[in-house]
């Protein structure tokens, strides 16, 4: 596959008319042109948040060596971002398609993608996940890290994820934890957990205004709905990330610290540890299509 450098086309999908495009998803793709730079970082980073994000993409490449995919199998990573894990799927021998709404995020992992030497393996396009531009069955495997919580309607989203799957093909995805550990300690926090209060919660001031692109929290349980009524079976599941820990929006612990606690939670968390295995920032799944 060739890749479709910012140089040169880079292949354009979804509608063609911005206005058929709903105004939240149009916040996104506004958000992530103008924060392409930090998404770059953040998986360089030191600091407590730059380590979840990393800890979390180590989570996804564990599960994508699970589905012991053959050499050069085809995967469709959806909301490539700055080409982290693009990079990390070609360099493993695998055929990826990346796609993502925002053309700062094409152009990026176009751009990583042609230093690594890795263009002859991956194909990069702009594409809306819930209008996926591509034939059903085409793919073995389909990725979508960090692109659950941006979506205006995630079941729609998923029914195309499936669609383009073949028979026993896999997903892998993630999602932002409802029931994060960070969120029962925070009053702030709890008040957007429970139904009733959250009209309270969202009437409390704020020192900054309120982002128009804004990202959705989900139970681990709502995405497994969701997976199964588009037909996909869960196979593997875990919670990734401790922290950052605030108390009516301040830091309780400085960086140092935080990360120290955030290895410890995980650790507990990986073996099991009953109020910690499912209380973990990210929410990471495998699902294989029925």
């Amino acid at each position: 596959m060739n890749q479709r450098s910012s140089d040169s086309q880079v292949e354009r999908n979804g509608p063609a008319n911005p206005d058929a495009v709903p105004a939240a998803q149009q916040h996104v793709t506004a958000h992530f042109d103008s924060d392409a730079p930090y998404w770059d970082g953040v998986y360089r980073g030191e600091d407590l948040q730059g380590r979840i994000y990393q800890q979390r993409q180590a989570v996804v490449l564990d599960n994508v060596l699970a589905a012991d995919l053959p050499d050069g199998a085809s995967v469709l990573e959806i909301g490539c971002g700055a080409g982290h894990l693009t990079e990390a799927l070609a360099g493993r021998g695998l055929h990826v398609d990346a796609v993502d709404v925002s053309q700062a995020m094409v152009d990026a992992t176009a751009e990583r993608i042609g230093q690594a030497g890795l263009a002859g393996q991956v194909t990069v396009a702009i594409a809306d996940a819930h209008a996926l531009p591509f034939e059903s069955s085409r793919f073995e495997l389909v990725v979508a890290v960090g692109v659950i919580p941006w979506l205006h309607s995630p079941g729609d989203s998923l029914r195309e994820m499936a669609r383009v799957l073949r028979p026993g093909g896999q997903l892998i995805l993630t999602a932002d934890n409802r029931a994060r550990l960070s969120s029962f300690i925070d009053p702030r926090a709890m008040l957007a957990l429970i139904t009733p209060l959250r009209r309270a919660w969202r009437a409390l001031p704020r020192r900054t205004p309120r982002p128009l692109a804004t990202n959705r929290l989900d139970f681990p349980r709502r995405i497994d709905e969701l997976l199964v009524g588009a037909n996909l079976r869960p196979l593997g599941r875990r919670t990734v990330g401790f922290g950052p820990f605030s108390f009516l929006g301040r830091p309780l612990f400085g960086e140092r610290r935080g990360v120290l606690i955030d290895d410890r939670l995980q650790a507990l968390a990986d073996r099991g540890v009953p109020g910690l295995r499912w209380t973990g920032w990210h929410y990471v799944v495998r699902a294989r299509k029925l």
